[in-house]
C-alpha cells in the first residue's frame, strides 16, 4: 500500500529504546498509541509529519508540535461503523446479562431461572442518550433506528433539524439528557473539557437503574465516581470498551458482575483497520507531493507551510 519509493520501518514494540533507534531518521511518523511530545520530537530530529492511525489524538503535544513546525493529521471517522456496532453489542450485553449467562452455562450451571429473577432486559422501548454526536454518535443513532428506541443526544453544537429528522433524534443539554435516558452511551474526544466529562454530580443525574456505555476514551468518566454509583444501585450497569489505565492498571471492575468491560476493541475491525490505513497513506502521498494533509489535528494547522519536499 506503499507510495513508490517510500521505505517504511515498524516499530516492534512501543519502548523507548526501540524508537530512539528508528526515529532518528524519520521524516514521516505514523503513530498508533504511542504519545509524541517534547521528548520524542528531540529524538526526531528530521520529522517534519506526524500521521495519527487512528480517531483521536490525544497522544499528539499540539503545542511541541507546533513549535517544531510538525504538521499533524489523524483519521478521524474511519471506525464509526465498527465502534457503533460494538456500541449497542454493549446495550444488548448489558441489558440480557449476557456476560454472567455466558459464564454461569459454560461452566454447566444452566441459570436461567436465576436470570430472569434478577431481571433481563429489553432495549426495546428503551431511551438512549448519545453525549457527542459526530461520526460515531450519529452512526448509533442510524443502527438504533429499528430497535424500537427513543433517541436524544448533547453536543457542543446542535446539528441541522433536517439532520435530527432523518436520524429520528431530538437534542436535550447534557443534564435533562442525564436525567431522561435509560441508557446512556459517551461518544466524544478526549480533550481537556471532556476529561472526566462524567463525575459524581452527573451519575447523581442520571435516571435511577440506569446504563452507561463507553466506547470513546476510558479518561472520559471518573471511574471512581461510576464505581460508587454502581455499588449503590443508582447506576446499574455499565458496558466500557475503555478504561483509564489500559493493560497496565488492569480491570478495575472486575469483581463487579454488572459491568462488561472489552479490551479497546470497538474500533478495530478488518474493514475499519484497512480505512484508517488507507487514509494515512492518503495522506502520506500528499505530503511527499508537496500538499497539505487532510484532517489536520486542531493546533497544528499553522505549520502547514512546513509541508513539502
Amino acid at each position: 500500500m506503499l507510495p513508490p519509493g517510500v521505505e517504511m520501518d515498524v516499530v516492534p514494540t512501543l519502548s523507548d529504546e526501540h524508537f530512539a533507534e528508528r526515529a532518528v531518521d524519520a521524516e514521516v511518523l505514523l503513530v498508533g498509541h504511542r504519545s509524541i511530545g517534547t521528548r520524542e520530537l528531540s529524538l526526531a530530529p528530521r520529522l517534519r509529519f506526524v500521521q495519527r492511525v487512528g480517531t483521536g489524538y490525544e497522544n499528539l503535544d499540539r503545542a511541541a508540535l507546533r513549535e517544531r513546525g510538525v504538521v499533524a493529521a489523524y483519521t478521524p471517522g474511519a471506525n464509526a461503523v465498527p465502534v457503533a456496532e460494538h456500541t449497542i453489542l454493549l446495550m444488548l450485553a448489558v441489558l440480557k446479562r449476557f456476560r454472567t449467562a455466558e459464564s454461569a452455562t459454560r461452566a454447566n450451571k444452566w441459570p436461567g431461572v436465576d436470570l430472569l429473577s434478577a431481571g433481563i432486559g429489553d432495549l426495546d422501548g428503551k431511551a438512549v442518550g448519545l453525549v457527542g454526536f459526530g461520526a460515531t454518535g450519529r452512526a448509533v443513532a442510524e443502527q438504533l433506528g429499528g430497535f424500537g428506541v427513543s433517541i436524544r443526544y448533547t453536543a457542543r453544537h446542535r446539528v441541522d433539524p433536517e439532520v435530527e429528522a432523518a436520524l429520528g433524534v431530538g437534542y436535550l443539554p447534557l443534564g435533562e439528557l442525564l436525567g431522561w435516558a435509560n441508557i446512556v452511551s459517551l461518544h466524544v474526544p478526549l480533550t481537556d473539557d471532556t476529561y472526566h466529562l462524567m463525575g459524581e454530580a452527573d451519575f447523581a443525574q442520571m435516571r435511577p437503574g440506569s446504563v452507561l456505555i463507553n466506547t470513546s476514551r476510558g479518561d472520559v468518566v471518573d471511574e471512581h465516581a461510576l464505581r460508587a454509583a454502581l455499588e449503590s444501585g443508582h447506576v446499574a450497569a455499565a458496558g466500557l470498551d475503555v478504561i483509564e489505565h489500559e493493560v497496565a492498571g488492569g480491570n478495575p471492575f472486575a469483581d463487579l458482575s454488572q459491568v462488561l468491560v472489552t479490551p479497546h476493541i470497538a474500533g478495530a475491525s478488518n474493514g475499519s483497520v484497512a480505512r484508517i490505513m488507507q487514509m494515512a497513506l492518503v495522506n502520506l502521498s500528499r505530503y511527499l507531493q508537496g500538499e497539505a494533509p487532510l484532517n489536520q489535528v486542531p493546533g497544528t494547522e499553522l505549520a502547514a507551510t512546513a509541508v513539502g519536499r
